[in-house]
């Protein structure tokens, strides 16, 4: 699968449906969702099993039990306005981490696939404006940020960050950190508890898309790193 995202306002059809679903759940929809909807039957599935987490209280437990794992206890204390910017993150973090996790554990197999449920999505109608601004243009930052994250995609929150001019506050503080001995153990200690977390849901295993492989792979790789830099950047 070719990793873009398809924003927003460009979705139509079977992806605007499971935007809309999505977005009656969460306030925008996140780049996992944007991503896989150049495969629209992928994207059904994984928005199944995600949707099937998010609406299990039990899973939102599962995601509140890694936000104290996840808090690096840096000296840095974000400004207002970093805080403000991340803040919409941060609250989706936890279960998107648990989602993915849950995803990946489907498709290699850990949990044996189930039927999915009915889909029984919206009817496709225009979404409300996204709050979370997602610009085009490049960042000098950005290439770091790839680098740290070994990804080929730079995160929404870097986006959102770098659209109120805001980036290079949180990445200067909380970037090196990532990058360190101390903070790869850190993320590695997260993806663990992720995991712990996400075999409690057997039942929620749906996901085969093997096309979406390493789409999946690069939210797997970013989701704990993302996590870990909201909480250093909504400390207070």
């Amino acid at each position: 699968m070719t990793y873009q995202l398809r924003p927003e306002e460009d979705a139509g059809g079977s992806v605007l449906s499971v935007f809309c679903d999505v977005r009656a759940r969460m306030p925008f929809v996140p780049a996992l969702f944007k991503a896989l909807a150049s495969d629209p039957a992928a994207l059904e599935l994984a928005w199944l099993q995600a949707r099937a987490l998010y609406d299990d209280p039990r899973a939102a437990q599962a995601g509140s039990r890694l936000v104290p794992l996840a808090r690096p206890h840096l000296a840095y204390r974000p400004s207002r306005a970093v805080r403000a910017a991340v803040a919409p993150f941060a609250a989706e973090l936890p279960s998107l981490l648990l989602v993915v996790t849950s995803l990946g554990l489907s498709l290699e197999g850990t949990h044996p696939l189930r039927s999915p449920p009915p889909a029984r999505l919206p009817d496709p109608e225009p979404l409300p404006e996204t709050p979370v601004p997602e610009p085009k243009e490049e960042h000098p930052l950005y290439d770091d940020i790839r680098a740290v994250y070994g990804t080929e995609h730079v995160p929404s929150m870097y986006k959102a960050l770098a659209a109120g001019r805001l980036l290079a506050e949180p990445w200067g503080q909380v970037g090196p950190f990532l990058a360190a001995p101390e903070g790869r153990k850190l993320v590695a200690d997260v993806e663990a508890a992720a995991d712990s977390e996400a075999r409690a849901f057997p039942e929620y295993a749906f996901f085969a898309a093997a096309s979406a492989r390493s789409v999946l792979g690069q939210f797997q790789r970013a989701l704990p790193r993302n996590l870990v830099f909201a909480m250093a950047a909504t400390s207070s």
